[in-house]
């Protein structure tokens, strides 16, 4: 298998979604040639964003408040709006997860 690029971009307001970012990064790591990387993105870089750029599959995670994902995703959602318009992720693999402490 050749070497894959895999970035998790995720917001954790509590701890609790960086606790599932980081067991999401470990079993990533467990394939062998994963490259994986942990962004935040309610302090993206520029090179944070050309992390994602550059990479093969990004894992998307939030944590859920009041029945949809965190302030900060949103904005990071809405800052990648270019991205979108010029379809610059279009042949990346996509995920993502969230938690939430009710039903």
């Amino acid at each position: 298998m050749s070497d894959i690029s895999i970035v998790i971009a995720s917001h954790s307001g509590y701890g609790h979604t960086a606790q599932i970012a980081a067991a999401v990064a470990d079993g990533a790591r467990s394939v062998a040639g994963a490259h994986v990387h942990r962004v935040d993105v309610a302090s993206l870089s520029d090179a944070d964003w050309e992390l994602m750029d550059a990479a093969d599959a990004i894992i998307f995670g939030t944590p859920t408040y009041m029945g949809t994902a965190s302030g900060a995703f949103h904005a990071f959602a809405e800052a990648s709006s270019k991205r979108w318009m010029t379809r610059a992720w279009s042949d990346k693999l996509a995920a993502g997860f969230t938690n939430s402490g009710s039903m």
